[in-house]
């Protein structure tokens, strides 16, 4: 039986308008590349343009091949869903950076210019884009949250699966810690006195302003502070009485605080004469010293010198 050529077959006239779908978006892809090269000067930008538009044209001649070999509209949105479901699990973290971008931008858990804390990432936000958010690092090798001078990238899905820790948001102050340890033999009740003067001097005005913040933020949230004022507490230690000083500091102050309230504990502890800084000390003696006598024993066993039981 001889082979008939039918030119009118579906089937024939589906592959030569695929094979002509194919030719057009490769053609559109180099004319755009041209295009692109002509009247785009930088390199990351004209890299960019042409990575986005070789993509889109493929895509879109990829849609027109399957809506030419579907029979049926159902087969069509069957191969669509499979195409998009495989889609999605293959870009998962892209999709989910989109949607962190859009709670970011409707709840604002953070915005440009607050100092956050994402998955132990620090620092402060200089810009948020669809897939990631920019931060000024801070901390690190660098003591006191001071910068590092490093930008810091971390995907905006990590609102999704990590806790974020506002500094600034609500409530611009944290609270800070000064730990100074005298000798037992020192006028501790002195040195206490000390820290909350200086402390209440210095720190007075920070606290009027944390009251006014406080009851702005008490309006929104279930927060309640009955002492904003500073405090120092006492503990014992094994060298010395402990002396913790606890005071509200602007989230980008502290350093400087803990600074000038450092030098002037310094000074009025040395004025005062009575006071002196306890740190831990060790001693060290050879064994043929008197603490350590001809009958001590040594390592479990009999004195060295000592007479054999009868």
């Amino acid at each position: 039986m001889p082979f008939e050529f039918d030119v009118n077959s579906p089937a024939l006239m589906r592959w030569m308008t695929t094979l002509v779908i194919v030719a057009v978006a490769f053609l559109l892809s180099r004319l755009s590349r041209r295009i692109v090269d002509r009247y785009v000067e930088e390199a990351e930008r004209k890299y960019r343009i042409a990575k986005l538009v070789t993509r889109s044209v493929a895509l879109l001649a990829l849609l027109l091949i399957v809506a030419l070999w579907s029979q049926r509209l159902s087969a069509l949105l069957t191969i669509l869903t499979i195409i998009g479901a495989g889609t999605a699990v293959a870009l998962r973290d892209v999709l989910l950076s989109v949607a962190g971008w859009l709670n970011i931008s409707l709840s604002a858990p953070y915005r440009q210019g607050d100092r956050i804390e994402v998955n132990g990432v620090r620092g402060d936000v200089v810009d948020i884009r669809v897939l990631h958010t920019i931060l000024m690092e801070i901390g690190n090798w660098v003591q006191a949250d001071q910068s590092t001078g490093r930008l810091i990238r971390i995907p905006n899905n990590w609102v999704f699966q990590h806790d974020v820790a506002n500094y600034t948001r609500g409530f611009g102050f944290i609270w800070n810690e000064i730990e100074v340890t005298v000798t037992y033999r020192s006028d501790w009740k002195a040195a206490r006195a000390i820290l909350q003067e200086f402390a209440e001097t210095d720190v007075e005005s920070v606290t009027a302003k944390a009251e006014d913040q406080l009851r702005h933020l008490a309006r929104e949230h279930l927060v309640h502070y009955e002492v904003l004022t500073p405090y120092v507490y006492l503990s014992l230690t094994d060298h010395g009485v402990k002396l913790t000083l606890r005071h509200l500091t602007p989230v980008r102050g502290r350093r400087d605080i803990r600074h000038n309230l450092t030098v002037q504990i310094l000074t009025r502890f040395r004025e005062h004469g009575q006071i002196e800084l306890a740190y831990p000390t060790f001693q060290v003696q050879p064994l043929d010293t008197p603490q350590f006598g001809p009958d001590t024993p040594r390592f479990g066993g009999p004195p060295p010198h000592s007479a054999a039981p009868e």
